[in-house]
């Protein structure tokens, strides 16, 4: 697999650089980067967070913030006021999701496997519908 995402627009390139080049970053974060003790991001999980990305590229209006996570995972994060959306690559195979907005009375999370992206799809879709100015 590529470590690099393909499109046909200049724009949506530039866009997926801007993730590739973040995760390249995490990528290079040495054990203890927080100086807290946290591990270093296993390249595993940068490898199923690449592969996530390409699959949810069409999907993106918005770019998510990619975290680094202390026990050596990371994840997406989409924020607009209230409204959140975040996606953790938990091991190579799973995701797990944070979908919150406490003006609907929405607060759900749960697991899927990496392989079921279009549920990733979805809960991207759900974000974007109640976002403005994107």
């Amino acid at each position: 697999m590529s470590s690099r995402f393909q499109k046909a627009s200049s724009h949506e390139a530039g866009a997926e650089s801007v993730v590739d080049r973040e995760l390249d970053r995490l990528a290079s974060l040495a054990p203890n980067w927080d100086y807290e003790g946290a591990k270093a991001i296993d390249q595993a999980i940068i490898d199923a967070a690449r592969s996530l990305m390409a699959e949810l590229s069409p999907n993106l209006a918005r770019l998510p913030k990619v975290v680094p996570m202390a026990k050596g995972n990371l994840q997406f994060e989409w924020h607009q006021g209230e409204r959140s959306l975040e996606l953790e690559i938990e091991d190579p195979e799973t995701i797990h999701y944070l979908k919150w907005h406490p003006e609907e009375g929405i607060e759900e999370e749960g697991t899927f496997p990496l392989s079921e992206a279009s549920l990733a799809v979805e809960l991207i879709r759900w974000f974007m519908r109640g976002v403005t100015n994107v």
